[in-house]
């Protein structure tokens, strides 16, 4: 599953790439990609994989009592955050990020 999302967001920055746009070169304009339900933006790789505009789950949209068009396809976004692990034999810290 791991591999899967590294050939996703490699294809897709690939796919960028090859049509002229380098990614990494935002133009830091208000109005990213943001969560429909809770407004929030979106993060790290999400920022150069969505277009700006407002994205939702499927569950996020069945529970607000909408329905998803016949036809429409999904958008990859990469689930990440931070996990504070604490070695056995010690009080250190260590952060690590998880992908899913």
């Amino acid at each position: 599953m791991k591999n899967d999302v590294y050939e996703l967001v490699t294809k897709r920055i690939l796919d960028m790439l090859a049509a002229g746009v380098a990614p990494w070169r935002q133009p830091w304009v208000v109005g990213g990609a943001v969560n429909w339900k809770t407004q929030k933006p979106y993060r790290g790789i999400n920022t150069m994989l969505l277009d700006s505009g407002e994205y939702a789950t499927f569950k996020q949209i069945k529970e607000s009592g909408g329905r998803v068009k016949r036809g429409e396809k999904a958008q990859t976004v990469v689930f990440w955050k931070w996990l504070e692990l604490k070695d056995k034999d010690s009080t250190r810290t260590q952060k690590n990020t998880v992908f899913a």
